[in-house]
């Protein structure tokens, strides 16, 4: 392969917009920044309110390159709407972002599988569901090894080791093996508001020492920014080449209205 761009944002949360030209300036650079897919690893919403869902729609309009996107918890319709969130959790993500809540994208020797971790039942944590298991060997397992494979998810599938005591999804470690047995190389994610790249051993029968990327990206527009990184926007750009990926962090700079980059770490494929 030649090379693929990922753009990865999380955590956006239309509702509590943190600059006024932050949303700009991000669109404007993944426009110009030759980005093959955007990858949005949930929380578009932060109340999951119609105008913030609109807000969110005409952002992933805007944007050239094709966009894989998987909802969060604040995606779900609201708790203090339980009707709502018990029959229909997913009807106004569906309608104003997409139909598909598990979308798959492949080209240019990437695949990339998006999971879908809100539940209606949960108000901050995530769940791994057996079907969701099932779709993770039956779309990226036929896939051949030789095709770099990603997952979207919001909630964290492990525990990052360099970081304070944060959720895990439940069941999150069935869909790992799943995920180690498919090939999967790295997995994007957000809800935690960092920006944190860690690898991650996987144990399995086939091959005790697969090794799955971890890459985490702050939140990329609003205020919910968290410890070292509050009042702070980031995004990931992953850059994929036969050999090797690098994940680049890149942070706001509010009083110049662009990104800049914070870092870049680079794994041997």
């Amino acid at each position: 392969m030649t090379g693929f761009r990922i753009a990865h944002v999380s955590d956006l949360h239309f509702g509590k917009i943190s600059h006024r030209g932050v949303v700009g300036a991000l669109i404007d650079e993944i426009n110009d920044s030759d980005v093959d897919l955007v990858a949005v690893s949930g929380d578009l919403t932060q109340r999951a309110r119609i105008v913030e869902f609109e807000e969110a729609a005409a952002m992933l309009a805007a944007l050239g390159p094709p966009v894989v996107v998987v909802p969060g918890n604040h995606d779900v319709s609201p708790w203090w709407q339980p009707f709502l969130r018990i029959f229909t959790p997913f009807e106004r993500y569906r309608r104003f972002i997409g139909p598909e809540v598990a979308p798959f994208f492949r080209m240019d020797g990437v695949a990339v599988l998006g999971l879908n971790s809100a539940r209606r039942c949960t108000i901050k944590g995530g769940r791994i569901d057996e079907r969701t298991c099932e779709d993770i060997t039956h779309r990226l397992s036929p896939v051949p090894s030789s095709v770099f494979k990603v997952l979207v998810v919001h909630h964290q599938l492990s525990r990052m080791q360099s970081l304070w005591s944060h959720d895990v999804a439940r069941y999150a470690r069935r869909a790992l093996d799943r995920a180690g047995e498919a090939g999967v190389s790295l997995i994007l994610c957000g809800h935690l508001h960092v920006s944190h790249v860690e690898p991650l051993e996987i144990t399995l029968e086939t091959n005790p020492m697969h090794r799955i990327v971890v890459a985490v990206a702050g939140t990329a527009t609003s205020t919910r920014g968290r410890r070292t990184y509050r009042s702070r926007n980031h995004y990931n750009v992953i850059d994929i080449e036969a050999d090797f990926f690098s994940i680049e962090g890149r942070q706001y700079l509010a009083e110049e209205s662009r990104f800049v980059s914070e870092g870049v770490t680079r794994f041997k494929r």
